[in-house]
């Protein structure tokens, strides 16, 4: 499984690179491991680069907001203390957890709530990774600003990779348009390895000012319903105006049973959003509504056969790791795919990679 928990030293200190926060805290304790925070936000406000915030188990009723910022050497750390056992529950209609830190990671947390973002990401050189990002009601209606799990939403921010998270029943399935399971708006970004399923659109939306991104091994199922939504889509379009989507790689992906579309280029009527560079190839899909379907260029190494999940289920309870028979086993792009899956096992297991989040034999 990913490795999330990092072990500290036994004394910190409000200015130390170690901080700590647990649901027996206080936030007028100094954040040591003995005298850790009650909130994640009252860490968040005394962090400093290179800090590392450790979570306890335990539910945080809270929505949190991170600020501080990071740099290249010295990056900020906000870490649950084993693997989605911190429980994040926001309140309201807007996001649940929202950053503005550049250089800063969110790693490993369970997030829900009542709004319609789970994590919504207003800066640059951030990673958002292991997370379990789900259930979020979109209690405001369905509205002209949308909604995402994860979201990367500064138009003039860059490189905000989003990488083995496990996002799914974001609003309900169809219902609204604008609500995607992760939605980047970024220059550059590694979408990789995350499982992106009942999203009320689609699973993975590139709009705005992205461009430069890859999105690759992820597995896609169930989002969106009839016409709405699908698997996964890019293009540009709305502020800021003027972006062509070009040199973007969507490559080794399993995009599965979602109703309307599997993957696809999408501009708006009478606009060239899209460049001639971009790469889709090596995908597997399987049971959608429609095809691959691209402004320009054809896509490469597409497989159009079951994937051979060890027990699909498309409410999420089922084991989504490939049979050894899988079409998807050893047939990926070597030369684009991250070097490890979902559960950090190192890629390739076998003469090539996977397709998918997993790698298997």
């Amino acid at each position: 499984m990913l490795a999330i928990a990092a072990a500290g030293a036994s004394r910190a200190s409000s200015t130390a690179t170690l901080l700590f926060v647990a649901t027996t805290g206080q936030d007028s304790n100094p954040g040591t491991a003995e005298l850790p925070f009650r909130t994640i936000g009252r860490a968040a406000s005394v962090a400093r680069a290179g800090t590392t915030v450790l979570i306890a188990p335990g539910l945080y009723r809270e929505n949190v907001k991170t600020t501080a910022h990071g740099s290249k050497a010295a990056r900020i750390r906000y870490v649950s203390n084993g693997k989605w056992q911190a429980r994040v529950i926001g309140r309201g209609t807007e996001a649940m957890w929202t950053n503005r830190g550049n250089h800063t990671d969110i790693v490993g947390f369970d997030i829900s709530g009542s709004g319609r973002i789970g994590i919504l990401n207003y800066a640059s050189y951030t990673l958002v990774a292991g997370n379990h990002v789900h259930d979020l009601a979109v209690s405001g209606g369905c509205t002209g600003s949308g909604g995402a799990g994860i979201t990367n939403a500064n138009y003039g921010a860059s490189d905000g990779d989003i990488i083995g998270n496990v996002v799914h029943d974001i609003g309900v399935p169809g219902k609204c348009a604008g609500v995607q399971g992760i939605y980047s708006s970024n220059l550059r970004g590694r979408i990789y390895n995350n499982i992106v399923y009942r999203a009320s659109a689609f699973g993975i939306h590139l709009w705005h000012a992205a461009n430069n991104v890859t999105i690759a091994n992820n597995t896609v199922f169930a989002n969106g319903a009839g016409n709405v939504g699908g698997g996964i889509v890019i293009g540009a379009g709305d502020s800021p105006g003027g972006v062509v989507l070009d040199n973007t790689k969507v490559v080794n992906n399993i995009v599965f049973n979602n109703p309307a579309a599997a993957i696809k280029e999408y501009c708006y009527a009478g606009e060239n959003c899209t460049g001639a560079r971009n790469t889709i190839a090596n995908n597997l899909v399987y049971g959608n509504g429609s095809a691959i379907s691209l402004r320009r260029g054809t896509d490469a190494g597409t497989i159009v056969a079951d994937p051979q999940f060890v027990d699909f289920r498309p409410d999420g309870s089922g084991d989504y790791r490939l049979k050894e028979t899988s079409p998807a086993v050893n047939s990926a792009l070597a030369s684009m795919a991250p070097a490890t899956d979902i559960d950090n096992v190192a890629r390739p297991r076998g003469g090539a990679p996977d397709i998918g989040a997993y790698e298997n034999f």
